[in-house]
């Protein structure tokens, strides 16, 4: 009976080694100056989401695959003062810009058309953007 171990209880977010979850994220954040950058970062992110959903992809995916806004802009053939106001969720770009950006991000821009019946369930239709509105 003394070799036998105790384990948490479900719902309980302590490790093996005794610390919670958010224990053991200060003590990485203590450590690391790249731990607390990287979780500032999606803490900004998290809390841009709610004011604006395409600033905050954009955002997150430039962070995720490590460009700046000068690089992207570039890209882009747009200006990083655009880039910038655009990731503080000030601007919605036009559907060609922002195809542009995507495409630097290694991303398609999709348009969803979604009809609603009472009763039933929603039909959703998604497709590219028509070069058409993309000129």
């Amino acid at each position: 009976m003394d070799k036998l171990v105790t384990m948490n209880e479900p719902g309980t977010s302590v490790s093996p080694e005794g610390k919670s979850a958010a224990e053991a994220a200060a003590g990485r954040a203590r450590r690391s100056h790249e731990y607390r950058a990287a979780r500032d970062e999606y803490a900004a992110i998290r809390r841009l989401r709610h004011k604006n959903w395409i600033a905050a992809h954009i955002r997150e995916r430039r962070y995720e695959l490590d460009l700046t806004q000068q690089e992207v802009a570039e890209r882009a053939g747009t200006s990083h003062s655009f880039i910038s106001k655009l990731e503080s969720g000030e601007h919605i770009p036009t559907i060609p810009v922002l195809k542009r950006i995507l495409a630097v991000l290694d991303e398609q821009l999709l348009i969803g058309i979604e009809r609603t019946t009472p009763g039933e369930e929603h039909e959703r239709e998604i497709a590219p953007v028509p070069e058409v509105l993309s000129a």
